[in-house]
């Protein structure tokens, strides 16, 4: 049963729901076009001074490389976030005492080789457990993601252009559509100072002022799948044992490169479309509207 608008947007009909799921499951595959960076950490944070909801994350990321052959590796990673994420309401629709801290610890398994004509092969599997673990872990909090890539990049040897093609297939739990999802994903830098990015997992124009600093208008996805241990009784709608939230933002992303592979990053968005469902297994028990929201985000990065 569905309650409510999803943002500031009106119920919507089955078939645009299920083209807004496409676009969101698409958005939210954020950053596997690289597949991955060797490290990482990141804080996420949205007040909830102007919005009817808080969301905090804290995600720190290690992936180490082993050659397995000439042009072929082998990363073994680990992915650990801390999520705490508030639906503020007037009058409580739910029981929220264990629905708002939350942990995620994903192990990421990716293997790349080369093939012919430029082109190589990602393959990432991500095994993932996403509860608030209050009575240790059980089997309802496991989750798989996965994502399979050809990637084609071809240098310019005088102009430093740069193009990059990415043909895929993803599996996304934290989708609102939890199928796999073909996706493309062009990159051009068509100036020395300027380069787009078109295409899903996201879309980007970048400026590239010096060769330390970028700048970035792009949109982008933020989600999370997470498993409640014990079930939340939502007024007048039943039990529910699942918060999955997507949200999609545009906005301004700062880069600054302290070396070629090291970069830290500000990003400040605004939300332009926004999902929270309360689900028992499969049925979406209760879907209250989010209101728009300012994203912060503050992060480094090791990437490859």
């Amino acid at each position: 049963m569905y309650c409510g608008g999803v943002g500031n947007f009106p119920i919507l009909p089955s078939s645009m729901r299920l083209v807004i799921g496409c676009i969101c499951c698409l958005m939210l595959m954020q950053g596997q076009s690289q597949l991955l960076d060797l490290a990482k950490a990141e804080y996420l944070y949205v007040p909830g001074s102007s919005s009817n909801f808080e969301y905090h994350r804290q995600e720190f990321e290690v992936n180490v490389p082993f050659e397995v052959k000439e042009g072929a590796y082998l990363f073994v990673g680990f992915d650990y976030s801390r999520i705490l994420f508030r639906f503020q309401e007037t009058e409580d629709s739910y029981d929220k005492t264990n629905a708002e801290n939350f942990q995620s610890i994903d192990l990421n398994l990716t293997y790349t080789f080369e093939l012919k004509n430029n082109w190589r092969f990602g393959l990432q599997l991500s095994p993932s457990f996403n509860s608030n673990f209050q009575d240790g872990i059980m089997a309802d909090d496991f989750l798989m993601n996965g994502v399979a890539a050809f990637i084609k990049t071809k240098d310019g040897s005088i102009s430093k252009k740069r193009n990059r093609l990415i043909l895929g297939l993803a599996y996304s739990t934290t989708s609102r559509v939890p199928i796999p999802f073909p996706f493309i994903n062009y990159y051009r830098k068509f100036h020395p100072k300027w380069s787009y990015t078109i295409g899903a997992p996201y879309s980007n124009i970048q400026f590239h002022a010096s060769e330390k600093n970028r700048f970035k208008l792009h949109a982008e996805g933020d989600a999370f799948n997470v498993h409640m241990q014990e079930d939340v009784l939502v007024e007048n709608f039943g039990l529910a044992d699942r918060i999955r939230v997507f949200i999609i933002n545009v906005g301004f992303r700062y880069e600054y490169k302290f070396s070629e592979h090291i970069e830290s990053y500000l990003v400040l968005s605004r939300t332009v479309f926004s999902d929270l469902q309360l689900r028992k297994e499969k049925t979406v028990v209760f879907q209250p509207g989010l209101d728009d929201a300012l994203f912060f985000r503050l992060g480094i990065r090791c990437k490859i």
